[in-house]
């Protein structure tokens, strides 16, 4: 990696690209040689950045569930060929918190968003991936299925398109990547991070089920604290 990308991190959210990098490079290094699922938590405490870009765990408690082969069989049954819930499925559902649920849901205008985590939960398997719309959604089910599987989300997605980068880095796409916010049309970014998670930490996950989602902890910070928004400043050198 050129030496010129050996500077420390300012203590501020606006890093220009050299210092992103850098964050990126040291992050996954760290990633790399953690061997439990404590030790990735150490580093999001260990970078102020990371610590506080963290997912917000009173926001986002751990999931404690897993859609088993009937949940999906059931839920399929609820979404048309069109990818949408069936219309009168609200008058169809029985207990308070599945109306209420739905009602927020409905409320906020993502109930495709809902039939793209069904699909998502019916289609693990390496050859599902596609390009379209809802690849979040559609791989958070798939997570649902099989907590092998990665969460994944846009800050996910652009710290391992910034790890790509590390070795030979091209800075007018590194601020375009910065910048990204969605992945619908670029499915095979997904399919290579799911390679790297197989390829590095497929025993790492055997021996501790919550190793990938740990993995995903630490990236979603790491995406969040290295992303280029309108308030941060465009990511040039100082």
């Amino acid at each position: 990696m050129n030496q010129a990308l050996y500077q420390t991190p300012r203590e501020n959210t606006i890093l220009n690209n050299l210092e992103a990098l850098k964050l990126v490079e040291t992050t996954f290094t760290e990633i790399l040689n953690a061997d439990k699922v404590s030790d990735l938590q150490k580093i999001l405490t260990s970078d102020s950045l990371l610590e506080k870009w963290q997912m917000d765990r009173n926001k986002y408690p751990e999931l404690q569930l897993k859609l088993t082969d009937h949940d999906i069989s059931s839920l399929m049954t609820k979404v048309g060929n069109d990818l949408r819930l069936h219309a009168d499925l609200s008058a169809k559902l029985e207990t308070p918190l599945e109306k209420l649920l739905y009602a927020l849901v409905w409320k906020n205008g993502d109930l495709q968003k809902v039939a793209h985590i069904i699909k998502g939960a019916a289609d693990v398997r390496p050859t599902s991936l596609t390009n379209g719309p809802g690849q979040v959604f559609r791989q958070f089910g798939r997570h649902l299925a099989d907590r092998s599987e990665s969460i994944v989300d846009q800050h996910v997605l652009r710290a391992f398109e910034l790890y790509e980068q590390i070795n030979d880095p091209d800075f007018s796409k590194i601020k375009t990547i910065r910048k990204k916010i969605n992945w619908d049309k670029d499915v095979a970014c997904i399919e290579r991070y799911k390679r790297w998670l197989c390829e590095h930490f497929k025993e790492r996950q055997d021996a501790e089920p919550g190793f990938v989602v740990n993995i995903d902890m630490v990236l979603f910070a790491l995406g969040r604290a290295v992303k280029i928004t309108s308030k941060r400043g465009n990511g040039e050198a100082a």
